[in-house]
């Protein structure tokens, strides 16, 4: 029976999809109402010491797109605005769900500070301790968040400092504003880490108010490099997730970019065995969680998967070097003109951009010795009406054989 029942750090979960440290976790009634949503867990939004705990700024949040097409957020939201007192009694609420209780922490590299939260935190029940050396505002000025996750020694510290002082399990999240992921991953494994998450958000700038010459995320009348996250980071998420799954041997719950149920099993098959989503959930409330896992189980069960752990790495094999990719001399695009609506944007796309060799597209009139085979004419189409096919004789070579030679040369 197809089941998208799970086992993460030696806990049963529902499903392996959670909401993620950020706004949505920000207390007890809002991860129970998570829960009864239908999500296999969460990570409350980050918690520290009395004394590093601000308040936010008003606003703090920059999207682009509108409504329902919102591919990108910038935020420049802080951890937690509470105490540990406050944070008690918000925990204590959270006893009994059928869920693990994931709790995210930070500290500055007091190694003293990591390992007195890491207690506090077992000792109000959580299951799973998150370590967040990976938020790129507000905290690396305080040499916290980012500050920590880009020193390969300083994430080796805290994780072994949090690892030595507790005996449940302990995931390190990772900044992806690094120029290698590996490198932090190993260091965290070092450490004693039991898992890894990333990523984090990405910093940058998503917008400019060109009239009132602001950039984003626009708080009153000034902007700020702060995180970035949503669909458009996807590209970046997976890239990581698939180099820690290659390199560093610890379970993965992967974050960034996952808008869809095909998102999500996306970054499974690069590595993942959990799936963070935080974005999509402040775009669309808790509830689609219901619809993504119905979606999920139907397409496990008609690609004959029986367990969701069946997923996980299962693209890696085909993730290879550029050296490996393979050439088709013969391949070119095919319309179907029974779905073509003659907008003409392949046309254009092809003439004034690639080798021009779509003169009528519904007609299929292709002049193939221009066509350059790169798809873009696929890419474009708004309908799906193009497709790339091998006319004649394939002739697949990779750069490492070289072309094959011509009979009678």
């Amino acid at each position: 029976m197809t089941d998208l029942r799970t086992e993460f750090l030696g806990f049963e979960m529902d499903n392996p999809l959670i909401i993620g440290s950020a706004s949505p976790t920000v207390d007890g009634a809002h991860m129970r109402k998570i829960v009864d949503a239908g999500w296999g867990s969460y990570v409350v939004k980050t918690l520290s010491l009395d004394k590093n705990v601000r308040p936010d700024v008003r606003p703090r949040l920059n999207g682009i797109g509108r409504y329902s097409n919102i591919i990108n957020l910038q935020n420049c939201e802080l951890i937690t605005t509470h105490n540990l007192d406050w944070w008690e009694g918000q925990l204590r609420m959270l006893k009994g769900l059928d869920a693990p209780m994931m709790v995210s922490i930070m500290a500055t590299p007091d190694l003293d500070d990591w390992a007195a939260l890491g207690r506090w935190c077992e000792e109000h029940g959580a299951s799973i301790i998150e370590l967040n050396v990976s938020c790129p505002h507000g905290c690396p000025e305080e040499h916290m968040g980012m500050f920590i996750g880009q020193d390969p020694q300083l994430v080796h510290d805290v994780t072994k400092a949090v690892k030595d002082e507790v005996s449940i399990p302990v995931m390190t999240k990772l900044t992806p504003n690094v120029t290698d992921i590996v490198q932090m991953g190993k260091a965290a494994k070092k450490g004693g880490a039991d898992a890894l998450s990333t990523i984090n958000t990405i910093a940058g700038i998503n917008a400019v108010d060109i009239y009132k010459r602001l950039p984003a995320p626009m708080v009153l009348t000034h902007g700020t490099i702060s995180g970035n996250s949503g669909a458009s980071v996807r590209m970046i998420a997976y890239k990581w997730v698939a180099d820690l799954a290659q390199n560093v041997k610890l379970p993965i719950s992967g974050i960034g970019g996952i808008d869809s149920w095909q998102a999500a099993i996306g970054m499974m098959m690069l590595g993942a065995s959990t799936v963070q989503v935080v974005t999509e959930a402040m775009f669309e409330g808790f509830g689609f969680v219901q619809e993504w896992k119905r979606r999920m189980l139907e397409f496990m069960h008609e690609e004959g998967y029986e367990s969701v752990d069946e997923l996980i790495g299962l693209a890696l094999p085909s993730l290879s070097s550029y050296e490996d990719l393979e050439v088709e001399d013969h391949l070119y695009p095919e319309v179907n003109d029974d779905v073509c609506v003659q907008c003409q944007r392949c046309k254009i796309a092809c003439g004034d951009t690639g080798g021009g060799a779509i003169t009528t597209p519904y007609l299929n009139d292709i002049d193939d010795e221009k066509c350059l085979g790169c798809a873009l004419c696929a890419v474009v189409c708004p309908v799906g009406a193009i497709d790339m096919v091998v006319r004649g004789e394939s002739q697949r070579w990779t750069r490492e054989q070289g072309p094959p030679v011509e009979k009678g040369v």
